[in-house]
């Protein structure tokens, strides 16, 4: 009976520090994870990672996993955070992935020009199920790699899956093209992919420095 009891301490354990993950929220960030996000309020920007950086770069080359545990404060956190770097009146994007601002998971902000207002939605999970045949050439920026730009070609349509904060489920046709490309660059990102990537298949494309007025050429 004593041996019974010594095996069932370790696995009561074991279960009491698994639940409280799941609560917490510790299962789906690292302690580093955690560590950056609580670095400031939910009013605080983040820095954004810097390709040119190879520490940073690492992070932006990384696959990105899904986000399990919808009712983590740390992911509320990171969201509220995401959003005030994006809306960084010195640095405005148009939408910002949670790579560029150190963190592996599957979140990206959007700013909606299909939608009235042009509101940021931000989307959990998110993944291009679907691209057009057709496809466009594009200006193409990204607050990762600062003042460069070029063009790339992008779908002029995606179909796409997410998840919203609350964990409901969606699929959408997005046929705004300047908000496909947005949600095409933003997903990029979250599978360690880059815009100068995009580069490569338009072979004789050259760099441009981005003139400083100019707002209007960066996507994220």
């Amino acid at each position: 009976m004593k041996g019974l009891l010594l095996l069932l301490v370790p696995a009561i354990g074991l279960l009491f520090f698994s639940c409280n993950d799941k609560e917490t929220g510790t299962l789906d960030f690292s302690l580093n994870d955690i560590e950056l996000i609580t670095s400031g309020g939910a009013d605080d920007m983040m820095r954004v990672y810097n390709y040119w950086i190879y520490s940073d770069s690492l992070v932006l080359r990384s696959f990105s996993s899904d986000i399990t545990n919808f009712k983590s404060p740390y992911l509320d956190l990171l969201i509220s955070r995401m959003l005030k770097t994006v809306k960084n009146p010195q640095n405005p994007g148009v939408g910002i992935a949670a790579p560029q601002v150190g963190i592996n998971k599957r979140v990206i902000w959007v700013k909606r020009y299909d939608l009235s207002g042009n509101p940021f939605q931000c989307y959990l999970n998110a993944r291009i199920t679907q691209y057009s045949d057709t496809v466009k050439l594009r200006p193409d920026g990204c607050l990762s790699i600062p003042g460069v730009s070029a063009s790339s070609y992008r779908a002029i349509w995606v179909d796409i899956e997410y998840n919203l904060a609350d964990g409901s489920h969606y699929t959408e046709r997005i046929t705004h093209e300047y908000t496909a490309h947005i949600f095409q660059h933003e997903i990029d990102h979250l599978n360690g992919v880059v815009f100068l990537d995009r580069l490569v298949e338009n072979r004789q494309q050259e760099f441009v420095i981005l003139p400083s007025n100019e707002e209007e050429w960066i996507i994220d």
